[in-house]
């Protein structure tokens, strides 16, 4: 998903690649068109592949793997249901205590929304309450909540038999390594916006202004000065930053990895740019260009656990198609779609269903917008984005109905 602004008409000349990352040339994707790289500041400095980046899979590419792998030793399946909510039974399963009370000494850390916000237990953010509407002796924490910021549920996503926390529960992180980040407690869904556009640029205000007017949906923005951060800050990305982190946006930075051909410290001194150039500001680091290898897995495993190390708590993906499923639980979140035209059931389903939406997202283009869509999409993936604009750079601008898709997604 390498941006090319400034660049674009320079390189059309001769340079052919599949822009789509889709595993597998398809009849939208062109077999050619002009390649690019570069930033909203940055000129073409290596060639693009793909929409994202990305080579066409096969024998030129990377194939999806089937059950090839799974996260690491001890790693647990993401923990938020299809409505984001807590893992039940053994890990954290609300009790059934017949008088509606909170388990003794429940403690259930509350869960981090999209745009790194505390989620809100309950229609007041008290504990739940069962018959007798009582929290439990020694109750010291908020349980886990769901995307709609309810108490924790059963498996049917029904409150238990009186809807209480067991005793001593601890609901586990939801998501990937440190936990994908679950968009805020409001029952929305969410959005990954690449805006790969400058701070000036009508744009950050459009984002800004659809998430004001539709502050439950979880906006994470990934910004990309020069395929990166840049070599040195840049002051008009630090006032644009801070009036979309003001809004109540997520801002991550692009790194591209180039599917594990740049070298794990070429990506981390990207990293350690991000958070040295905006600090406090980017919360995340997006990698761009990734492999969907499973034997790739432990590289965007390390990388990750380096970013949060640094104190950058998400991690987002591009296959930007399908993707071995050794990776979930590697990255918090992947994009396992960036293509024209909207994603099928099939696309988006699969083994895909096993896991949380949250650890999914889908960014297609060319696309007019279609809220029936978005709401069946919710089941399967998390983080929803949809793109008017088409080849060769379907992310130097937003769509005119991006606040219409904020309201799709509430």
């Amino acid at each position: 998903m390498r941006s090319n602004l400034g660049g674009i008409a320079a390189l059309c000349a001769g340079a052919c690649f599949v822009w789509s990352c889709q595993g597998d040339v398809g009849a939208d994707d062109p077999a050619s068109f002009p390649s690019g790289k570069g930033g909203a500041n940055g000129a073409a400095t290596q060639p693009a592949s793909g929409a994202a980046g990305h080579p066409a899979t096969g024998s030129a590419g990377q194939p999806a793997s089937g059950a090839a792998g799974h996260a690491g030793s001890g790693s647990a399946t993401p923990v938020n249901g299809t409505a984001g909510q807590p893992a039940t039974g053994s890990a954290g399963q609300p009790g059934a205590d017949a008088a509606g009370q909170g388990g003794s000494g429940s403690v259930a850390p509350p869960d981090t929304g999209a745009a790194g916000q505390t989620d809100v237990s309950g229609t007041a953010g008290q504990p739940p309450t069962g018959a007798a509407g009582q929290a439990g002796s020694d109750s010291t924490a908020q349980p886990p909540t769901g995307a709609a910021g309810q108490p924790a549920t059963g498996a049917a996503g029904q409150p238990g038999n009186s809807g209480q926390a067991g005793s001593a529960s601890v609901a586990p992180p939801v998501g990937g390594t440190g936990g994908a980040a679950a968009p805020p407690a409001t029952g929305a869904a969410a959005t990954i916006v690449p805006l790969y556009t400058s701070p000036g640029d009508a744009s950050w205000n459009t984002v800004i202004a659809a998430k004001m007017a539709h502050p439950k949906v979880g906006v994470v923005a990934i910004v990309n000065p020069n395929n990166g951060p840049g070599s040195a800050v840049s002051s008009a990305y630090a006032s644009g930053i801070a009036k979309l982190t003001a809004a109540g946006i997520r801002v991550i930075g692009y790194v591209a990895t180039g599917y594990t051909a740049n070298s794990p410290a070429s990506v981390k001194a990207d990293i350690d740019r991000w958070k040295s150039f905006y600090p406090g500001q980017i919360t995340g680091i997006f990698f761009d260009e990734q492999s969907n290898k499973a034997g790739d897995v432990p590289y965007y495993r390390d990388l990750s656990q380096y970013t949060k190390a640094q104190g950058l708590s998400l991690t987002v993906g591009n296959p930007g198609t399908d993707t071995a499923e050794g990776f979930v639980g590697a990255l918090d979140m992947m994009l396992i779609y960036e293509s024209a035209g909207l994603p099928s059931q099939a696309a988006m389903g699969g083994w895909h269903a096993n896991y949380p939406p949250s650890n999914f997202g889908i960014i297609p283009y060319a696309s007019s917008l279609d809220a029936t869509f978005v709401h069946n999409a919710r089941k399967y993936v998390q983080y929803i984005y949809v793109q008017s604009d088409n080849l060769p750079n379907p992310w130097d601008s937003v769509p005119t109905y991006f606040a219409d898709l904020l309201a799709a997604l509430e």
